[in-house]
């Protein structure tokens, strides 16, 4: 997912001038508050978009662990959700066990997921966590370790895990669970490295952000976020334009408008938007 830096000049479909658009989209917000009744008891609508995906649930079906989530918007009090499942997670040895102790290291890995939420899509590469575990650290860092310890000794992590009790494994699915959302929320802070445009196939743009390698602590385990190749974890964002299309409209017209640059962050770049919304 490799992309180029290109002048932020074009012309393509219905956006027109960007400064221009955004001034219109601006005021035609305005316009439509300004005949709103006045309601001194009605709380402002609180506009959130949670655009990295969210895992709700891992099973384990048919000797795979797999995980099932959403991406999500609240607008105006209407929520906007879309759903992803079957994604394959996995639990491997780490292949560099230099700093391995007494348990060893493992590497949980998460599939790459496309989603599109509102004209905004959402790829992510694959993603994976190197987690040092310490025997008596935690119940989940316990699970990790004895699976870790009979990963090494070749036994299968679908037997490894078929044999658990169902106290165990439920434990353990909620671990990860866990484990991988608060990792995954650290992809807010993606820095946006390049802007690919487009202007067609009402597609205007691709914005490629970057994050990590990253050391972190979750839930009491040592973590390392990555792409599974020791280099970032790369989330690309395509913005699309048309009917049904908000969110994609508003990230266009922001680009035209060279109100997005190099150097902002994931989150940074959704405020922006989110503060159209609140217009």
């Amino acid at each position: 997912m490799t992309n180029k830096i290109m002048p932020m000049c074009r012309s393509y479909g219905t956006i027109q001038n960007a400064r221009t658009g955004v001034a219109t989209l601006v005021a035609l917000l305005t316009l439509g508050l300004a005949f709103t009744p006045l309601d001194t008891q009605a709380k402002p609508a609180v506009n959130t978009i949670n655009l990295i995906p969210t895992i709700t649930s891992i099973t384990f079906q048919n000797g795979q662990l797999l995980a099932s989530g959403n991406v999500t918007a609240l607008i105006k009090g209407k929520t906007f959700t879309k759903t992803f499942s079957g994604v394959l997670v996995d639990i491997r040895l780490a292949p560099d066990q230099s700093g391995a102790t007494d348990c060893p290291i493992l590497d949980l890995q998460l599939a790459p997921i496309t989603l599109d939420l509102l004209g905004l899509v959402v790829e992510t590469s694959p993603i994976c966590l190197e987690i040092t575990a310490h025997q008596g650290g935690g119940l989940l860092g316990d699970l990790l370790c004895g699976i870790g310890l009979q990963l090494q000794l070749g036994i299968s992590l679908s037997d490894i895990l078929t044999a658990l009790n169902a106290v165990d494994l439920q434990n353990l699915l909620n671990g990860l669970t866990d484990l991988l959302n608060g990792a995954l929320g650290n992809l807010y802070q993606a820095i946006l490295t390049a802007i690919t445009l487009v202007g067609a196939h009402h597609t205007c743009a691709i914005l490629h952000l970057e994050l990590g390698p990253v050391d972190l602590t979750l839930l009491g385990l040592e973590v390392v976020l990555d792409n599974c190749a020791n280099g970032p974890v790369v989330v690309d964002i395509t913005g699309q334009t048309g009917r049904g299309k908000l969110l994609g409209n508003l990230l266009c017209e922001l680009l035209d408008g060279g109100l997005i640059s190099i150097g902002s962050t994931l989150q940074g770049i959704l405020n922006q938007i989110l503060a159209l919304l609140s217009l």
